[in-house]
């Protein structure tokens, strides 16, 4: 059983979030390990799991690409990242350490714009799927959410 079966909801890119975790917390209810035996302890387990992949746009994009066949979150499996992408991370990060305050908010705000429009061409790689071209997406997407977290 994939986590999209756990919870009950088709394999999408775009969830409803407010209904997966309306799903989690009663199933977490039911499970709960105070009254649960050792399965229903290795099913909240899991629904745990599942419920902090499926509900961050990058997780869930990258567990759906390896239910198709690739893990991107697996370097010995994950698609090799394309040069124009590690060149661009190189000078973005270069960049934030030669910037001021002032510009370093400016950059997270470009940079949360971008990824979120990475993301969404992702989704729309998968739906077409392009598995490959949308792992090479998701990859950049990663890259930048780990500089983009690097802010805080």
């Amino acid at each position: 059983m994939n986590y999209f079966e756990i919870f009950e909801l088709e394999v999408n890119t775009d969830i409803d979030l407010d209904e997966l975790e309306e799903k989690y917390l009663s199933f977490q209810q039911q499970f709960h390990p105070d009254k649960a035996s050792t399965a229903d302890i290795e099913k909240s387990i899991l629904l745990n799991e599942g419920f902090e992949v499926l509900k961050k746009p990058i997780p869930r994009l990258a567990y759906i690409l390896k239910l198709c066949g690739l893990d991107i979150l697996d370097d010995t499996k994950a698609p090799k990242v394309d040069n124009e992408t590690l060149q661009e991370i190189w000078e973005l990060q270069e960049n934030l350490l030669e910037s001021s305050k002032e510009e370093k908010q400016k950059l997270k705000k470009e940079l949360k714009e971008k990824i979120n429009k990475l993301l969404d061409e992702t989704s729309i790689r998968i739906k077409e799927e392009n598995f490959q071209q949308a792992a090479q997406i998701l990859i950049k997407s990663k890259y930048l959410n780990k500089i983009l977290k690097s802010f805080n």
